[in-house]
């Protein structure tokens, strides 16, 4: 078949920051005892955080290591759970309309017509990390709410207790245990596995029975054409485990226990998206997945059962993850690239990538 794609190389601009809850390191690594970080108005923090994304944008566009050739097709991500708030997912009134969605697409819309009075765009493909919405209210409101509520913070009270008796180092922290469940790490010992065990069939259980949906969507956007991708399967580390209010009653916060994501091909869903994580770019067939998409093989289950073509470019936007060569979707030849919010990088290097080399990666 011939290549009618109008690059001939690609250069990928990953902003990497922290996108884990507060507390991570401070609390014996367990990002879980902890808060989201954010503004107490969705508003503001929302506002805060488009501002930040100008300063980044226009910083990236402006770069003398970005090329200026229009052969080369820019990539410009940001990790998941970069747009959350400090509930772990920003509020909407009703159901049917996306509010703090399109509050955020159109905000991010409004920063690049902006940039593009003094900056040609045209051969940039922008991704805007993860946004988390949802339009189930945190309080409880059934008994069953109330038990789910406290199921982290008596997991988390089993756990102290075991952990001050066994032998020292011999048990991990939580955000290990929570790691391997999804299989990020291994366990050491067999007190790790026993926890995260017994952790797993908490939060297997909790899923089963959660009823506020949350929806964890990425936002594409090129050449004035606006896509969505949307997250498939809940790691068990994407929101804090316990409820920080001193009352387990009441509950303001967005917890692991109590949350999932909704069905990908929902009718209901109030932002179309793209339901096989695919979309052309330039004649390049590029595909998206967050997080522990890829490592559940998502793109590469597509491409198994014939619903998607082989990648040309294959994007990771995660907090916690990597890449994994047994879930890649690509063409022999074919590009990955991870932008991630939890892991550090401690240096920018350069590779070519053939045959779309990237002449730079800058972080």
């Amino acid at each position: 078949m011939k290549n009618t794609a109008i690059y001939t190389s690609v250069q990928f601009v990953g902003h990497v920051l922290s996108t884990t809850p507060l507390l991570k390191e401070s609390v014996e690594e367990m990002s879980d005892w902890g808060i989201y970080l954010g503004l107490d108005k969705d508003g503001d923090d929302i506002a805060a955080r488009l501002k930040i994304v100008s300063s980044v944008l226009l910083q990236a566009v402006s770069s003398k290591d970005v090329s200026s050739d229009a052969a080369t097709l820019k990539v410009f991500t940001l990790p998941e759970f970069f747009w959350r708030g400090i509930r772990g997912a920003y509020f909407n009134s009703q159901k049917s309309i996306d509010e703090m969605y399109d509050k955020i697409s159109s905000g991010l819309t409004g920063i690049i017509k902006n940039i593009e009075k003094q900056c040609d765009l045209s051969n940039w493909l922008f991704l805007f990390g993860s946004i988390l919405t949802t339009s189930d209210i945190t309080a409880c409101i059934t008994d069953m709410d109330t038990t789910l509520a406290r199921v982290g913070d008596d997991y988390l009270s089993v756990y102290s207790l075991l952990k001050k008796n066994a032998p020292i180092n011999s048990t991990s922290g939580v955000s290990k245990l929570l790691k391997i469940i999804d299989e990020k790490a291994a366990a050491d010992n067999n007190y790790d596995k026993e926890l995260s065990n017994l952790l797993c069939d908490i939060l297997n259980m909790s899923d089963d029975l959660a009823n506020k949906k949350v929806y964890n969507r990425c936002f594409v956007y090129y050449r004035e054409k606006a896509n969505s991708i949307q997250k498939e399967f809940k790691s068990k580390e994407d929101f804090i485990l316990n409820n920080p209010s001193a009352d387990k009653g009441v509950v303001e916060h967005y917890l692991q226990t109590m949350v999932d994501y909704p069905d990908v091909a929902a009718a209901q869903n109030p932002v179309q998206t793209l339901t096989y994580s695919t979309f052309d770019c330039g004649g390049l067939n590029i595909g998206v997945e967050i997080c522990l998409d890829h490592s559940r093989k998502r793109l590469l289950g597509y491409l198994s059962k014939g619903r998607i073509k082989e990648l040309d470019i294959q994007i990771v936007i995660s907090c916690g993850m990597q890449l994994k060569k047994d879930s890649a979707a690509t063409r022999q030849g074919g590009i990955l690239f991870n932008c991630d919010g939890e892991y550090v990088i401690r240096r920018c290097s350069k590779r070519r990538l053939l045959p779309f080399p990237a002449k730079n990666l800058q972080l």
